[in-house]
């Protein structure tokens, strides 16, 4: 289920005024969190984090959202940090159910288990102990909110294009119910929810559907800022009465903070709005996996590096990245290396594009790396490309990765000494040039200006998610 859709949704119930507001807020519903513990202390440069979460909760709807039945319970079926920064930046955090993490008191678990042991107040502790990033406020919607708010907007299109090879089991899945065309689809409330809910048929899984709810909200964002629907007296009153009794906040969270998310929202264009997805990466045998990429007790996980983690997030921390970080568009820190000569890579095509190996491993060696081979990728699809590296070569990781965007970075203790693996993946469109020094030249991005670094790392905007195709 979607979370970051509220974010669109808030934008559009500002414009009925602080009259309205006091309505709305008289309806939603409000939690008590109990946060034990130390936090993380507060952004003294006045950022604002709100943790929004999908709730899977089927309570009261039968087999409706599953084919297997009624389901117990609540699980968080997506969590994001929606992170407000002082210079009126805004970044939604994805972060994969399936991660690996600490939750207290009840040692390691999958992320989506927490809301289920222990509910809103477990689930927002676990949050801040992996991020050390204090959570302000928390919002959440359940399914039956999410459909009715999609309908009440009066659905969005999104584009859907085949796999790598062909195949189309993207276009059909009897778990989540979703069924669509190559090309532009229109998603009802139903279809939406079946659209962003499908995790079978997918190449990578979670990380496709998690780029199916970013390139989601992007939809939405776009759908509630160029139609009808903010000059509709009825479309929003229909748009609000969907919400009510959908909404849950905790008990902290006043209709002003709300008040302050929307307005940011308002005052942002599509192409302002980023999304980004904690590093993460599958279990290796040497850390105790089998074959299948399964921990025993967990299953299938995925697992981070601390020390990558915290360079990815120290922007939403307030502080300042290191000075081994990456270029804003690299996503992984980038480690400078003083002589590229002696960083070999082997590079793997996994997008699908015939000469796509060729033509980096070329444009890695203009820009100075032992680029040596050029072959085919034969594992798993992957969407995002990875560099993998063996003990103790981290830092040629980094210096490969900062000239890929959105690359991330992994350990793998069966590669060779010496040298490291780049896997194109899916979505790549070609090295960084401004990175590899190759045509470099100044450019603007969203909350930057030209020649500067932008606020945010790896991702995409709403204005890019929106105009692009996902499996």
């Amino acid at each position: 289920m979607l979370a970051g859709v509220l974010s669109a949704l808030l934008f559009v119930v500002a414009v009925g005024g602080y009259t309205v507001y006091r309505y709305f807020d008289g309806q939603i519903s409000r939690i008590k969190l109990d946060l034990d513990g130390e936090r993380p202390a507060d952004d003294d440069a006045g950022a604002v984090n709100f943790l929004l979460v999908g709730s899977d909760s089927r309570t009261g709807t039968g087999d409706e959202f599953q084919n297997q039945g009624d389901v117990e319970g609540e699980r968080s079926d997506t969590t994001m940090i929606a992170h407000l920064a002082p210079d009126g930046t805004t970044t939604l955090v994805s972060f994969p159910r399936d991660t690996l993490v600490a939750i207290p008191g009840h040692g390691r678990g999958k992320l989506n288990s927490a809301i289920t042991t222990g509910g809103p107040s477990l689930l927002t502790m676990t949050i801040e102990r992996l991020t050390r990033v204090r959570i302000d406020h928390y919002v959440s919607v359940d399914l039956e909110g999410f459909r009715q708010m999609t309908d009440a907007l009066g659905g969005v299109n999104v584009c859907v294009r085949a796999l790598p090879d062909g195949r189309t089991s993207n276009l059909r899945d009897p778990w989540s119910r979703w069924s669509g065309t190559v090309g532009v689809n229109h998603l009802d409330g139903d279809q939406a929810l079946a659209f962003v809910r499908q995790r079978h048929g997918l190449p990578n899984g979670d990380f496709d559907r998690i780029h199916r709810q970013q390139q989601f909200i992007g939809a939405v964002f776009e759908k509630a800022t160029s139609s009808g629907v903010l000059t509709s007296p009825a479309r929003l009153d229909a748009l609000l009465r969907a919400a009510l009794g959908s909404l849950t906040v905790d008990n902290s969270t006043t209709i002003d903070d709300l008040q302050r998310l929307a307005l940011r929202l308002r005052g942002l264009r599509a192409d302002q709005i980023r999304f980004e997805t904690i590093p993460v990466r599958p279990p290796t045998p040497a850390e105790g996996a089998n074959k299948l990429g399964e921990l025993p007790v967990y299953g299938s996980v995925q697992i981070y590096d601390q020390r990558t983690l915290d360079a990815f997030l120290a922007p939403l921390r307030g502080a300042k990245a290191p000075e081994s970080s990456p270029p804003p568009s690299a996503g992984v820190p980038a480690g400078p290396v003083s002589d590229r000569s002696a960083v070999r890579v082997d590079v793997y095509n996994g997008t699908g594009v015939a000469g796509q190996a060729d033509q980096t491993a070329d444009g890695l060696a203009t820009a100075g790396f032992a680029a040596t081979t050029a072959q085919t990728w034969t594992g798993a699809a992957l969407r995002g490309s990875e560099v993998r590296y063996p003990p103790g070569r981290e830092a040629d990781a980094r210096a490969v990765a900062a000239v890929v965007p959105g690359a991330r970075i992994a350990v793998d203790p069966t590669l060779r000494a010496g040298r490291v693996t780049l896997i194109l993946g899916t979505g790549f469109a070609g090295l960084d040039r401004s990175a590899t020094g190759v045509g470099t030249g100044p450019s603007a991005t969203a909350g930057g200006r030209a020649g500067t670094a932008p606020p945010v790392r790896s991702g995409q905007t709403a204005a890019e998610l929106t105009s692009s195709c996902t499996y």
